[in-house]
């Protein structure tokens, strides 16, 4: 029993490593399951979603923004569903890219069932899987649609590659609109039924894109600050406990790794000076 819980951890609001952006909504989780690499949750994600039983052009479309924004260092983010999801999914993960499936059930009732092996995959390759229910709780259809708005608001942006009308993406995506948030449609043959959910989001305040640069412009992303490869090896202790949206001081990094307060504040500063870092008052950092 005490193996088997070592492979996921349980995250309440109040622990470092829950993500703060959820906190900001009425209906955010009270609790999450998490099995992988929980450093992802404190990279940038833009979320892909989209038809569970696209055609070739939905398929090849998905691939093309996937890899490209994987390669950038953006962690893509979608529900492990047929289709699209799948495909963002595998996708994002050429060329050591990284992803993470938010599922609807706990991890021990897989579904679709075909994708086991893809949630081994994912946290083989440093992914994270993330759900709402324990691990032993089942599938039960109606919760679907609900995991939708974790997927939504833990990314900067929703990718919609190939939808219909009234499906599930086109939920993420009116949860992304109604909150504000950025998103992105991949347009498709008017005559088409799986491009008419996506067709019709560019006319209700979704922005268009036909190349995964758009997504990169549109956000205003520095490609420079998204590779952590690009930080010094004998900064990484510290820049790893630093997060876009949960603001650290010096002090608690101290406690947290065990160097003393004047080197912390060196590798602080070079951080910032360097861009990656930026601070927000009282002497607490954040991810740029």
């Amino acid at each position: 029993m005490e193996e088997e819980k070592k492979k996921w951890v349980k995250l309440e609001p109040a622990d470092v490593e829950f993500p703060k952006k959820l906190l900001e909504y009425k209906d955010t989780p009270t609790v999450l399951y998490a099995a992988g690499n929980l450093e992802l949750l404190k990279n940038p994600m833009i979320a892909i979603v989209g038809s569970r039983n696209p055609n070739e052009y939905g398929i090849e479309q998905t691939k093309r923004f996937a890899s490209y924004l994987s390669q950038k260092g953006l962690t893509i983010i979608s529900g492990l569903a047929d289709g699209i999801d799948g495909v963002a999914h595998r996708y994002s993960m050429k060329n050591e890219g990284k992803t993470i499936a938010v599922i609807a059930s706990g991890f021990k009732h897989i579904y679709p069932s075909d994708h086991k092996e893809l949630f081994k995959e994912i946290i083989e390759n440093g992914g994270l899987i993330l759900s709402e229910y324990p691990p032993d709780e089942g599938v039960v259809m109606a919760r679907f649609p609900k995991r939708n708005r974790i997927i939504s608001r833990l990314a900067m942006g929703t990718l919609v590659t190939m939808a219909a009308r009234r499906s599930g993406s086109t939920l993420t995506a009116h949860i992304t609109l109604g909150d504000g948030g950025a998103l992105f449609c991949i347009p498709g043959n008017v005559t088409d039924v799986l491009s008419g959910g996506a067709n019709e989001l560019i006319g209700e305040g979704g922005y268009l894109v036909t190349s995964p640069r758009d997504i990169i412009e549109y956000l205003e992303i520095d490609e420079k600050m998204l590779s952590k490869d690009k930080v010094e090896p004998e900064f990484k202790d510290v820049y790893d406990l630093i997060s876009v949206d949960n603001p650290i001081g010096s002090n608690e990094i101290c406690h947290i790794i065990k160097k003393n307060v004047q080197d912390v504040n060196e590798i602080l500063l070079m951080l910032e000076a360097d861009g990656f870092i930026k601070e927000k008052g009282l002497g607490k950092y954040v991810l740029t």
